[in-house]
């Protein structure tokens, strides 16, 4: 048996089309066997997120959360010539998995988000992210009741066509596909050929998944939208519709100096000139949020907003980074807390006195 003495991985990260891969690798990692057991590992997770540089403005057809990796794989043996060579490539995103879902667990859900309902303001453009790879969402159908309670089809997207088979001219970012309507809808089926997905079914070849609008009153609040990048790497809204409060913190440090003047006639100082000096200010805003009343699976989704590096809230029809300052989570739910409402104090990502210069 070929005993392995080395491997070197070397790792390709970009963004764009698929075929644009780099000609130099951005890492090159040598590993020697430690126990002649024939098994090197690498860990490259955290070397690709590296290269997905996130970017989002609400503009959803252009969002950027992706990149692609390939690795080159190269063995040397004791007792061989030749070394052996393997290569792999895959879609990175800013996703992540639970200690419980095990190693390399498989994407069970083409709906790029785990809860079944979805809270949105009326009358208004919202969107749905799904994966359109290999088995992924062919159609998002929405519907509608009449006075009678009758539902009937009212838009249907067949635009996310699913990839398959080796990527070419693919860019990366038009893997997780945002489908937008503004249809008060009733229900929205999620279509995929997913045989991983629980609502697979063998005879028909494709899988449902059945989201809810609930469509909240505003009539007293504005609505904020909370944007962030979820636990599979897409960006997910989630609106707050309740009471907003605004403060801020100012940080100064302070010296002191003295003012006294002299002349030839006298030595005096100015009342009006301080003696400590203010210097190196700073301000931080901070804003606390309600959601309204949700259901218990909304645990889940703040749960991925509180872990999520990437947040944005839309206001004054901009969109700028904040920061989730609370740093504890207490689940709640229908039997201990009545009536499930999720208050979040969230700091800007940047200074109140611009120093951006």
């Amino acid at each position: 048996m070929a005993t392995l003495t080395s491997s070197t991985l070397k790792l390709y990260c970009w963004t764009g089309s698929f075929n644009e891969i780099p000609t130099q690798a951005q890492y090159t990692i040598t590993k020697k066997n430690p126990d002649s057991n024939n098994l090197i590992r690498f860990e490259i997770g955290e070397l690709v997120q590296d290269y997905i540089d996130v970017e989002f403005n609400n503009n959803y057809n252009s969002i950027k959360t992706t990149c692609w990796w390939q690795y080159t794989k190269t063995n040397e043996y004791s007792d061989l010539l030749t070394p052996t060579t393997s290569t792999q490539y895959g879609l990175a995103t800013k996703g992540y998995t639970y200690f419980e879902d095990g190693l390399n667990s498989t994407l069970t859900t083409s709906k790029m988000f785990t809860n079944s309902y979805l809270y949105i303001p009326p009358n208004i453009e919202y969107f749905i992210p799904v994966y359109k790879g290999p088995n992924g969402v062919s159609n998002v159908i929405f519907y509608t009741k009449d006075s009678s309670g009758i539902e009937s089809v009212a838009d249907s997207k067949a635009n996310p066509a699913t990839f398959s088979g080796i990527p070419g001219t693919e860019n990366s970012n038009d893997y997780i596909n945002y489908v937008s309507s503004t249809v008060q809808a009733s229900k929205i089926e999620i279509v995929s050929t997913n045989t991983s997905s629980s609502s697979y079914n063998s005879q028909t070849g494709s899988a449902i998944e059945t989201v809810y609008p609930v469509f909240l009153d505003c009539s007293k609040y504005i609505n904020y939208k909370i944007s962030f990048i979820n636990k599979f790497g897409a960006v997910q809204d989630l609106y707050f519709n309740k009471k907003r409060t605004d403060s801020f913190a100012a940080k100064r440090d302070n010296y002191t100096t003295s003012t006294i003047k002299s002349s030839s006639t006298a030595v005096l100082y100015n009342q009006y000139n301080p003696t400590s000096i203010v210097q190196d200010l700073s301000v931080k805003k901070s804003i606390t949020l309600n959601t309204g009343f949700l259901r218990e699976e909304y645990n889940e989704v703040m749960r991925q907003l509180f872990q999520s590096e990437d947040v944005w809230i839309r206001e004054e029809n901009k969109t700028v980074p904040v920061n989730i300052k609370d740093s504890n989570f207490t689940y709640k739910s229908q039997l201990n807390d009545k009536l499930v409402n999720y208050t979040v104090q969230f700091e800007y990502a940047f200074d109140g006195i611009n120093n951006i210069r």
